[in-house]
C-alpha cells in the first residue's frame, strides 16, 4: 500500500513540477491578430442580476474602443427582480446598449443558451463577445481580445478572476487562478480544452456555420458545448494577461459553491483526458495524504510540504503574469480549503439532486 501511494504522490508532484516548467518555457500569447476597430457585438444573458448588471455595463461602456464601433445586447431572461429595468435604463441613456426581454423559448432546457441564441441573431457585429452580468471588464478588453483573433483563429478565450473582500472570496480567487493557469498550460501545448462563457470572443460566421446554439444538444455548460463544436474544424486560443482579465463577483456561501461545482463537474467529464486526469489527481490528493498519515506521518507531512511549495510557485507565476502577488498565508489556508472542498464537491456531485442555476433546476 505504501509503495502504491508513493507512486501516486510522485506522479502528482511531478505533474505540478511540469506545470511550472511549461509555464516558464512554453508560455504563448497572441499579438498578431486584429489591430483595427471592426464593429463588434457584446452579448449578455442576464437573470436576476439587478445588483450586478449596472457595474458590468459601466465597465463595458468605459472600454478603450470607439463608441460607434460596438453594441451591447442585454437579454433579460425572465428575471424575478429589477434586472430588466436596469437594462432598460441603460438603453435609454446609451445608444450602444440594447435591452431585450426574452420571452420566446427557441431552445429547450438551458435558459442562458436560449437568450444568447436570440441575441446572436440580432447582433450586427462580425465578432461576438460573450460575458456575464456579474463581470467587470478591463479598459483594453475589446482590443486585447481582438489581437488574439488571428486569421486562422475562430474563438478566443480570455481569463477571469474572482474579486471579493472576505476569506471565502480569496479562496475562490486562488482556485480560479490555479485552474485557469492549468488551462493555459494545456492550451499552449496545442490541446484545445475549454472556454469560459464569461470571457469569450468568436467569429460570427463560424458561430452561424455550426448553426448557433439552436443546433447544439442540451448542456448545462453551454459554453463548453459551443467550444467543442467549434474546435472540430477551427483553431482556438487562450489569452492570459491583465488586458483580458475580467473580474467576477464571488459566491457568498459554501452551498452556492457546491451548486456551482456540481454544474461545472457535469461539463468537466467532457474535457480532454489530460485535463480530466489533472483535475482528478488534484481532487484525490487529500485522500492520499490521509492514507499516508495513517501509515507514516513523516512521509505524509513531507509530501504535503512539497505539494504546497510547488502549488505556491505555480500560482505565484500565474499571478505575476497578471501583475499581482500571492499571499503565502492565504495559500496555506487554500491548501486545506482545496483538499476538503474538492472531496466534498465530488461527493455532492454523485448525490442524485438536480443541477441548479439561477433558480432553475436541470436533471
Amino acid at each position: 500500500m505504501l509503495y502504491f501511494l508513493l507512486v501516486i504522490t510522485a506522479i502528482v508532484l511531478l505533474v505540478d513540477l511540469l506545470l511550472i516548467v511549461l509555464w516558464l518555457f512554453n508560455y504563448q500569447d497572441e499579438h498578431e491578430g486584429i489591430t483595427g476597430t471592426p464593429f463588434v457585438s457584446i452579448l449578455i444573458a442576464a437573470r436576476n442580476e439587478e445588483k450586478n448588471l449596472g457595474d458590468c455595463l459601466e465597465s463595458i461602456l468605459a472600454v478603450d474602443y470607439p463608441a460607434d464601433k460596438f453594441e451591447i445586447l442585454v437579454g433579460n431572461d425572465n428575471s424575478e427582480d429589477q434586472t430588466g429595468e436596469v437594462a432598460d435604463a441603460f438603453a435609454i441613456r446609451y445608444p450602444q446598449v440594447k435591452s431585450y426581454t426574452i420571452v420566446k423559448q427557441k431552445i429547450k432546457g438551458n435558459g442562458k443558451a436560449n437568450v444568447l441564441a436570440q441575441l446572436a441573431r440580432k447582433a450586427k457585429g462580425e465578432f461576438l463577445f460573450i460575458t456575464d452580468a456579474d463581470i467587470k471588464v478591463p479598459r483594453q478588453w475589446l482590443r486585447a481580445m481582438l489581437r488574439g483573433m488571428r486569421e486562422d483563429v475562430a474563438l478566443v478565450t480570455g481569463t477571469s478572476v474572482v474579486i471579493g473582500a472576505n476569506l471565502l472570496a480569496y479562496m475562490q480567487q486562488i482556485d480560479w487562478l490555479f485552474a485557469t493557469g492549468m488551462l493555459k498550460v494545456v492550451s499552449d501545448l496545442g490541446i484545445p480544452v475549454t472556454t469560459m462563457g464569461n470571457n469569450m470572443l468568436l467569429r460570427k460566421r463560424v458561430y452561424e456555420e455550426i448553426g448557433g446554439y439552436e443546433a447544439l444538444p442540451f448542456s448545462v455548460t453551454e459554453d463548453l458545448e459551443l467550444f467543442n463544436h467549434i474546435k472540430k474544424k477551427h483553431r482556438t486560443v487562450n489569452l492570459f494577461n491583465p488586458e483580458v482579465l475580467n473580474e467576477s463577483k464571488p459566491l457568498n456561501s459554501l452551498y452556492a459553491l457546491l451548486v456551482q461545482r456540481k454544474r461545472w463537474l457535469r461539463g468537466a467529464f467532457e474535457l480532454p483526458f489530460i485535463m480530466v486526469a489533472l483535475l482528478a489527481m488534484q481532487a484525490s490528493f487529500f485522500v492520499i495524504i490521509l492514507l499516508l498519515l495513517l501509515i507514516d506521518p513523516s512521509i505524509a507531512l513531507a509530501v504535503l510540504a512539497a505539494k504546497f511549495v510547488l502549488r505556491y510557485i505555480f500560482v505565484s507565476l500565474v499571478v505575476y503574469k497578471l501583475n499581482n502577488r500571492v499571499n503565502i498565508i492565504g495559500s496555506l489556508i487554500f491548501e486545506l480549503y482545496a483538499a476538503l472542498f474538492s472531496l466534498v464537491s465530488l461527493v455532492y456531485y454523485f448525490i442524485p439532486l438536480p443541477i441548479e442555476w439561477k433558480g432553475r433546476k436541470y436533471t
